[in-house]
């Protein structure tokens, strides 16, 4: 057989196996393969006019990627990768690391000043975007109401820029389109929070301010992305309303909207996968707020299975991501949800023998924090769940109160979501203690159980391992391909008689996945041989 063929049949049987064994991605979409060592020099340039240059350069060089005429599917290949080294290796490994590592970018306006030059309004919102996130994560140690005003503004006319560019498919890599959404939202928590610290100049200052960061703009603003999502379609406009569908259940979580971010992510398919697979970041949202929200639904083995499922995949192909800027920030972000999924074994006590390894050799010392949340530490508790759960704050709900109720403790939100997940653990040991008590025993009557238990925890145990999943999208779709009986204890009760079951390990799953993999390899080869 032709080796072209054979190799067919190897990329055919490996992509079903990465699509049937775990969560879908395609390999070209991580940085390590689309990502090129930039020719742009690491040297730390400290004369200003020198760097000032530098920026006005990138500027140039980003206008012309983004007015490239795009006119076959090579050509947007190529014309996306230059946008990736531009955005994730010029601006942010480079000049945001070493030229303007403690400095603030100059703005697009006033590199048009300085070099007499113009640039289109997409090119120069763009560039400000950066500009701003910069500001906020690396340089301004304090908040500065007035960088914040000028970068929610900013955000503003970007996005209805960007409605009116829906038609045309401007190369903008997902990456950087979900890096946009994500710091709109990170920059709204933040100017959320600062609020009850505002100096007396300042509170003079905000009740002036007719547009400013709020709940209910932001909504608006996301849904009008989001509400034309099409999966048919892949161009930069769709990444973008899919990315702020799930910008905006992220901000659902982030306001204390639970029940509203449950249902939206609910409604995320299989078929979705692929697209969010494209950002290392909005995949970890994705499943890492899923599994959040399961887990304040008290749906504890769907829980663990989102965050497991997330926790394996980031930690199989976090070596894809060494080449992008972001992994420093992926590796964080991965070692938050391994906590929380620490967190989430007290409510439904089955880890992988994989997630206990990992535990071992985070950088966060997590295996000694697991084995003390294994005897129930609530103090220790409260801590892991405040540092791995996502952001929570009372957000500005509109300008109205954003002018006049400055006494509002922004932290109140998640001090009662992390009170009422520590209330709840009494409960979680006794249902744990069933397992213990029950192992000891092939039978056991009610009468002689609730000497040791009250018998409702026998109940409570059963309910909690045999829990079925839904019908919405992201169970039927998604948890279904990995779903597994419970290795806990089987129980049965009969005539007030508890029977304890022998553990079975099932093979008959895997047996079958084999030999949907023999089958779908055996029709490879028959439909390549065809044109041998």
């Amino acid at each position: 057989m032709n080796n072209i063929y054979i190799q067919q049949i190897i990329i055919n049987y490996n992509q079903f196996l990465m699509y049937e064994q775990e969560l879908p991605s395609n390999l070209d979409d991580f940085p390590n393969y689309n990502l090129k060592q930039s020719t742009e020099s690491e040297k730390v340039v400290v004369d200003d006019d020198q760097k000032k240059k530098a920026a006005y350069q990138f500027m140039q060089s980003l206008e012309k990627n983004l007015r490239t005429k795009i006119s076959s599917p090579q050509q947007r290949v190529q014309t996306l990768a230059v946008s990736l080294e531009l955005y994730d290796t010029i601006f942010n490994k480079i000049y945001c690391n070493t030229l303007y590592k403690d400095t603030l970018f100059p703005l697009a306006e006033s590199l048009e000043e300085a070099f007499n030059d113009e640039f289109d309004s997409i090119t120069k919102l763009l560039f400000n975007e950066s500009c701003y996130r910069h500001a906020f994560q690396s340089v301004q140690q304090q908040f500065n109401l007035q960088t914040s005003i000028e970068s929610w503004q900013n955000y503003q006319l970007l996005f209805a820029a960007l409605q009116q560019k829906q038609n045309i498919d401007l190369p903008l890599p997902p990456s950087w389109i979900w890096d946009i959404l994500d710091e709109y939202v990170y920059q709204f928590y933040v100017s959320s929070r600062w609020r009850k610290l505002l100096k007396n100049d300042e509170i003079t200052q905000v009740k002036n301010i007719q547009d400013y960061w709020n709940l209910e703009e932001i909504l608006k603003t996301l849904e009008a992305f989001y509400s034309q999502r099409n999966s048919a379609v892949q161009n930069t406009f769709q990444y973008l309303a899919y990315y702020s569908y799930l910008a905006t259940a992220k901000l659902q979580v982030m306001s204390g909207n639970f029940n509203a971010a449950y249902t939206m992510l609910s409604q995320i398919q299989h078929s979705e996968l692929i697209i969010y697979s494209k950002s290392g970041g909005a995949y970890q949202s994705l499943f890492s707020y899923a599994g959040f929200c399961f887990l304040l639904n008290k749906e504890y083995k769907k829980a663990n299975l989102t965050l497991t499922l997330i926790v394996n995949y980031f930690n199989k192909y976090k070596q894809l991501y060494t080449k992008s800027y972001q992994y420093d920030s992926l590796i964080k972000q991965h070692e938050k949800i391994l906590a929380l999924l620490a967190v989430t074994s007290i409510f439904y006590p089955e880890l992988e023998d994989n997630i206990i390894t990992l535990l071992k050799e985070s950088r966060n010392k997590l295996f000694e924090k697991y084995e003390k949340i294994l005897k129930y530490d609530q103090q220790l508790i409260g801590e892991v769940f405040l540092q791995s759960c996502p952001k929570i704050i009372n957000t500005i709900k509109n300008i109205k109160e954003f002018q006049t109720e400055q006494e509002l403790n922004p932290n109140e939100t998640i001090i009662e979501v992390k009170d009422k997940l520590l209330k709840e653990i009494l409960e979680a040991k006794r249902i744990n203690d069933v397992e213990q008590v029950l192992s000891l025993y092939n039978q056991i009557t009610f009468e002689h159980f609730n000497k040791l238990l009250p018998q409702k925890y026998v109940q409570l145990y059963i309910d909690r391992n045999s829990v079925a999943l839904n019908e919405n999208s992201f169970e039927s779709t998604i948890l279904s391909k990995f779903w597994q009986k419970s290795k806990l204890l089987e129980i049965e009760i009969k005539n007030n008689i508890i029977h304890v079951k022998e553990v079975q390990v099932n093979q008959r799953d895997f047996i079958n996945q084999l030999a949907q993999m023999n089958a779908s390899l055996e029709k490879n080869i028959q439909e390549l041989s065809k044109n041998l």
